[in-house]
């Protein structure tokens, strides 16, 4: 009241519980009319600044702040939810000349509204609302002082659990025209209050049904309008539950372009029932309507199965080959227009059959599996058996098989088969021939044979040919003679054989054989060893090697002369050592001088040969004899021939009625024209 001003700074409230509450005191010394100005960082504090009267002594000395009464809900927070109404009453009847005053702080340290109603004198009543969870300030002064409890602390928290408030029914499909239920269970979350806000895609506040059993369980019902997703917020008990707002999406009454035609081909099996499915599930409401033409446009008898999940069994049968037509609409609108292709059993033309025998010229062998392979996954259309053909038609298997097989030997008779499926289309067929010759395969469906069939086979027994004879032993064989060996393929089938004899010599004096097939299947091979050595023997029937594809290895030995008596030597007339001169070129008719000389080894072994010298002969190219003429002198051979052909010609040497011919000196000359 003197003028004087004076400025300090508020302590928390003495409470210090309250965040945000600030408590001043000063001491008036004198009466009169104070002004407070109360500031929060550098700004007036709203209704500031504050006027009060300071009386010394007076009426206001005889108040009794103890005698002030406040009770009611609105000063402990006892079962008061936010938005509900809270009151107290203040009862000031004995407590003195003064008025109650009544200040609320929310727990945003925002002002709360209030109401207070004067009940009679000396009483009033007090209401407000607290907007939200939390803690409130209720300060009440008498005569300007705060009275002893004050301020209040009220604290409004929440009576439910709303974590335990189970919602279900939000993942189903909702339509226009539909009129949808939700269910709620508050059972285990507690008493409360269930409340609901629906709001449309437009952002409308859409209009609600909420029952209940009192036994906390809820069924919300809506009837959406629009199409699209519609926000539910549920609170219950004041407080939101927990993972809201829920979404529930609202689709159109019907949806033709949702319809699914469920069918795994596009092309089908002529005479066999064929299945699919279509599927309504997410296409809304609507009728659907659905047909099959054929490719004359007309319809085809379909068998309707019953509807299970909005998904409905359609069964028809093709009785003619060509294209048939699903064709359906579904609430007016068409949706379906599929084509298929309906084909016979098996397709022959796009059947693939490979294996032993069938793909190559190589021919098979007795008693060795033959497999085949018949890949019909491209020919088929739909699941195929294929079977042996019992031409008796004595199977006790009646069901018609897509594809018949059959193997006819040599004797006619059919060869058992072995058929197996070894992946889906793809069967493994097999069969062991007993016997060398032609074998038939015919693979055909109702009555027509496969492309490229029937199909030949041959077979071979290359185990039955024997070999044998001087020519193939390793032992037995003289330098200088013809020697041979029979082959008998009588039992192997029909094959060609061929020959190879490599020895010491090569180029023209290769050993050249000769074959002559004396029986069907029997053959006399003769071939000439011109030189001693090892020689390599190898045959081949067709394109098999004989003897376990190894070459017979005969030895040919140098001549070994007659039996001598004890007192004589036996002596081996070898003719390594010879030369022969002769005239570069001749011709037929004319004289040829031959001089041929002997090692001295072998004029010592001459005398042994007789009271005959070695003869000395020419063998023309047909080894006819030519007319010679020879003079002997020591070791010195003059011959003298008169050829009469063309060709080559050998010398042979004769000596105790055996022909050594030296390798060398076959075709040592050609006689020319």
């Amino acid at each position: 009241s003197s003028g004087i001003n004076a400025e300090w700074p508020l302590r928390p409230g003495a409470s210090g519980d309250t965040p945000g509450i600030y408590t001043g005191t000063y001491h008036p010394k004198d009466e009169g009319e104070y002004t407070v100005n109360v500031t929060f960082c550098g700004v007036d504090v709203p209704k500031a600044p504050f006027k009060l009267n300071i009386y010394g002594d007076g009426p206001r000395n005889k108040l009794d702040l103890s005698k002030v009464k406040c009770e009611g809900p609105g000063l402990t927070g006892e079962d008061i939810l936010p938005d509900d109404k809270a009151w107290f009453k203040i009862n000031y009847l004995e407590a003195g000349p003064a008025e109650p005053k009544v200040e609320i702080v929310g727990p945003d340290s925002q002002p709360v509204p209030f109401t207070v109603e004067q009940d009679g004198k000396g009483e009033q009543y007090v209401q407000y609302k607290p907007p939200k969870f939390g803690m409130y300030n209720v300060a009440i002064n008498f005569g300007g002082m705060p009275l002893p409890n004050s301020p209040y602390k009220v604290k409004v928290t929440p009576q439910v659990d709303a974590s335990k408030v189970k919602i279900s029914g939000l993942a189903q499909v909702v339509r226009i025209g539909d009129s949808p239920v939700f269910n709620i269970d508050t059972s285990a979350a507690g008493d409360g209050k269930l409340e609901a806000q629906i709001i449309s895609p437009s952002g409308k506040v859409l209009k609600h049904i909420i029952d209940d059993d009192d036994k906390g369980h809820h069924t919300i019902k809506i009837n959406p309008s629009e199409v699209g997703t519609h926000t539910i917020n549920l609170v219950y008990g004041k407080v939101p539950v927990p993972h809201g707002p829920f979404n529930v999406k609202v689709r159109p009454e019907s949806e033709p372009d949702k319809v699914k035609l469920e069918i795994g081909m596009d092309t089908i099996r002529l005479g066999k029932p064929t299945s699919f499915h279509v599927d309504t599930s997410e296409a809304g409401n609507g009728d659907l309507k659905l047909r099959i033409l054929d490719d004359k446009g007309n319809e085809v008898d379909v068998f309707q199965d019953i509807t299970v999940g909005g998904k409905t069994e359609y069964t028809f049968t093709p009785t003619k080959e060509g294209t048939y037509t699903i064709d359906a609409s579904f609430a007016g609108v068409p949706v379906i227009e599929k084509e298929l292709k309906a084909e016979p059993r098996l397709k022959l033309d796009k059947l693939n059959i490979f294996g032993d025998g069938l793909n190559s010229n190589k021919p098979l062998k007795v008693g060795e599996e033959c497999k085949m392979t018949i890949d019909a996954s491209r020919a088929m259309t739909g699941a195929i058996k294929i079977r042996e053909k019992d031409p008796s038609k004595m199977s006790a298997d009646h069901d018609k098989a897509d594809l018949e097989l059959l193997v006819v030997g040599p004797d006619g008779r059919p060869v058992a088969l072995e058929i197996e499926e070894s992946d889906e289309g793809v069967f493994k067929v097999a069969f062991t021939p007993d016997k060398a010759g032609e074998y038939l395969f015919v693979a055909e469906s109702e009555g027509v044979a496969a492309p490229k069939c029937p199909i030949n086979l041959k077979a071979r027994g290359l185990k039955s040919v024997k070999i044998y004879g001087p020519g193939v032993e390793p032992l037995g064989n003289i330098c200088g003679f013809d020697t041979h060996f029979i082959v008998d393929a009588r039992e192997a089938g029909e094959e060609k054989l061929s020959v190879d004899i490599a020895g010491p010599g090569t180029g023209e004096f290769k050993p050249q054989p000769t074959i002559m097939e004396q029986k069907k299947g029997l053959y006399h091979v003769k071939y000439d060893q011109s030189l001693h050595n090892n020689y390599k023997v190898e045959v081949k029937y067709g394109d098999e090697k004989l003897n376990k594809g190894k070459p017979f290895k005969p030895k040919v030995h140098t001549h070994n002369v007659g039996a001598f008596n004890a007192s004589r030597r036996r002596v081996e007339i070898q003719v390594t050592h010879m030369a022969l001169e002769a005239p570069e070129s001749a011709s037929v008719d004319d004289y040829i001088d031959l001089n041929l000389k002997f090692a001295q080894r072998f004029k010592q072994t001459a005398s042994v040969c007789g009271t005959q010298p070695p003869q000395v002969k020419v063998l023309g190219p047909n080894n006819k004899l030519v007319d010679t003429k020879t003079n002997v002198k020591d070791s010195m051979y003059k011959i003298r021939a008169s050829p009469v052909e063309v060709g080559p010609h050998k010398v042979v040497v004769r000596c105790a009625d055996s022909d050594l011919v030296y390798g060398a000196f076959n075709n040592m000359f050609n006689i020319t024209t």
